[in-house]
């Protein structure tokens, strides 16, 4: 332990594994890469601080509010367009102090009919929104509701024994139950850092077509329940840490983030981290998180 640590009483040495652990995930003992099972590789070009300590590279939260726009990339600060529901949604969780704890707001690719059909979508002062970890998501959510429902909904969903989810559905008709397995985003915030806006497709597109044979795919519009749904995000902190997987598993409320990810630890992330809830490679790991089980 150095002096500088002894003062600040900090620890000497963290210990992922030891850390992951007492979090309740499972160290895997198989490979995270599968070398022959890639159709695709990052371009020569790209590169990424492949020695750069992940563990604790992020801070954790309470609430991950993912707003559907529809899109692949946004402007450098995706929600600080005035007027849009992304802004106004991330002014409500900056100003807001929630009994859930700190609340993310990202931008994402997940879409919907209306965003193609109606103005108020398309302006972007109407949308719909994903909760994680909860699997909850809100149906054409306005400007004007953001403060008011998402203030008394987020109080409500911090208290379930008060306020089980019939009561929530029943209190607010444009909560809905979501009914897929898992969710997982990668980053493609090109205007951000466009490393992301070339990574980030090839990941998905891998992820897709292996769960394509595993029968977990769902696209847009497929509402088939037990799927997993692979999607964009903008910039979640860390690019260089890219290709950034952020992953939440339904059954457990098992909450993951992994770093320096390439197509060849598409296979076993998702074979360890999904479909074995949760079993993750410390030296990949730069956040695992618990939360409450979801049983819709």
């Amino acid at each position: 332990m150095t002096i500088l640590h002894k003062l600040l009483g900090l620890p000497s040495n963290p210990n992922p594994e030891r850390e992951i652990t007492k979090a309740g995930f499972e160290v895997s003992t198989c490979s995270s890469t599968c070398d022959g099972c890639t159709s695709g590789s990052f371009p020569k070009s790209v590169k990424f601080e492949e020695n750069a300590p992940l563990w604790e590279s992020t801070k954790p939260y309470g609430l991950h509010i993912v707003v559907y726009t529809g899109k692949t990339d946004w402007p450098h600060d995706a929600t600080s367009v005035k007027g849009t529901l992304s802004h106004e949604i991330a002014k409500w969780a900056d100003k807001t102090k929630s009994p859930l704890g700190k609340i993310k707001v990202t931008c994402s690719s997940l879409g919907s009919d209306e965003l193609l059909t109606e103005d108020d979508y398309i302006n972007e002062t109407k949308g719909d929104i994903l909760l994680l970890p909860h699997f909850l998501s809100i149906k054409g959510l306005t400007i004007q509701q953001v403060d008011p429902i998402l203030t008394s909904l987020t109080q409500q969903l911090a208290d379930p024994d008060t306020y089980p989810i019939d009561s929530i559905l029943s209190q607010f008709p444009q909560v809905q139950k979501d009914n897929n397995m898992a969710y997982v985003f990668f980053c493609s915030h090109r205007t951000r850092d466009k490393r992301c806006g070339i990574t980030a497709p090839i990941m998905q597109k891998e992820m897709n077509m292996y769960l394509q044979e595993l029968g977990l795919y769902r696209d847009f519009g497929d509402l088939t329940p037990g799927g997993v749904n692979v999607a964009f995000v903008n910039h979640v902190g860390g690019h260089k840490f890219g290709a950034n997987v952020i992953i939440y598993l339904k059954r457990s409320g098992k909450n993951i983030w992994l770093g320096l990810c390439r197509p060849e630890n598409v296979k076993p992330i998702v074979d360890e981290c999904i479909l074995k809830d949760g079993r993750v490679w410390p030296e990949k790991v730069r956040m695992v998180q618990k939360f409450d089980p979801i049983d819709w």
